[in-house]
């Protein structure tokens, strides 16, 4: 056992003696040039997310399509296994990507995705619908002071192709963020949660009732924990400007919905 243990450390040892340490700075060098042009080059938003209580921002499809560009790098994609059990409704894909420079292959990444992930196995909805199980049911306060539920995906064959997306994306990712030590400045995952998240609150604001608009608590400013129609009654004004200024979507389009139902009240009376 110590023989073998010296025997490693001599090949361990005769490798960095081997090494040209001039040409590894020159490549780490390179290295963090080419980083600098990427985090220089990338987009907040478009080619790159920052999730609030995340360390590293999050790079998205467009970001790696661009770093993809700039290193004449092409992606291929091997499905390496899958399950569609649609009696079931699950659906599971393991995707490999692999780019391509020319005939040479540059770096390899892995991506899975299935139908049991939260985000697709439960839908958030207002109420429990008839015939769905209590204890199939998870009830939760969204960050608006809101009571929702998650309940089972009543449409889990419809997610075979997003599946298969989303694990080809990731595969894509992860293969992207393994050329020049990328992952030192970009983490993966959260991309498709954030998106997920944007969509589910999008479909909420459209169907909102004046009275789910009246009782979202803001989160922030003089008037933080109260709601909208708190603040509607004590102080019209900064009901007005949160109307303008805010950059949540739901909260403008919850004071839209209110002041809309207050001219139709108007209008009766």
């Amino acid at each position: 056992m110590a023989t073998h243990i010296i025997a490693n450390s001599t090949k361990d040892i005769s490798l960095i003696d081997e090494m040209d340490v001039s040409l590894i700075k020159q490549t780490m060098d390179k290295i963090a040039v080419f980083q600098a042009v990427v985090q220089q080059t990338l987009r907040r938003e478009h080619d790159y997310g920052v999730i609030p209580g995340t360390l590293k921002p999050t790079l998205l499809k467009p970001g790696g399509e661009k770093i993809c560009m700039m290193l004449g790098v092409n992606p291929e994609y091997e499905m390496m296994d899958h399950v569609q059990d649609y009696e079931r409704g699950f659906f599971a894909y393991i995707i490999r990507c692999t780019l391509k420079k020319g005939t040479k292959n540059v770096a390899q990444g892995l991506g899975n995705c299935n139908s049991y992930e939260k985000k697709y196995r439960w839908i958030n909805s207002d109420y429990i619908p008839a015939g769905i199980e209590s204890e199939k049911v998870r009830q939760f306060i969204d960050k608006y002071g809101r009571l929702k539920y998650k309940i089972p995906n009543p449409d889990p064959w419809d997610l075979s192709n997003t599946i298969l997306k989303i694990a080809k994306k990731r595969a894509f990712i992860d293969a992207v963020l393994q050329v020049a030590s990328l992952s030192e400045i970009f983490t993966q995952d959260l991309e498709e949660m954030q998106d997920f998240i944007k969509q589910e609150e999008l479909i909420s604001a459209e169907l909102m009732p004046p009275k789910e608009a009246a009782a979202i608590k803001i989160n922030f400013g003089k008037y933080k924990n109260r709601t909208l129609k708190e603040i509607y009654k004590e102080d019209p004004k900064y009901f007005e400007w949160i109307a303008l200024n805010s950059k949540d979507e739901m909260i403008k389009k919850a004071c839209e919905v209110m002041k809309e139902a207050a001219q139709i009240k108007e209008v009766q009376e």
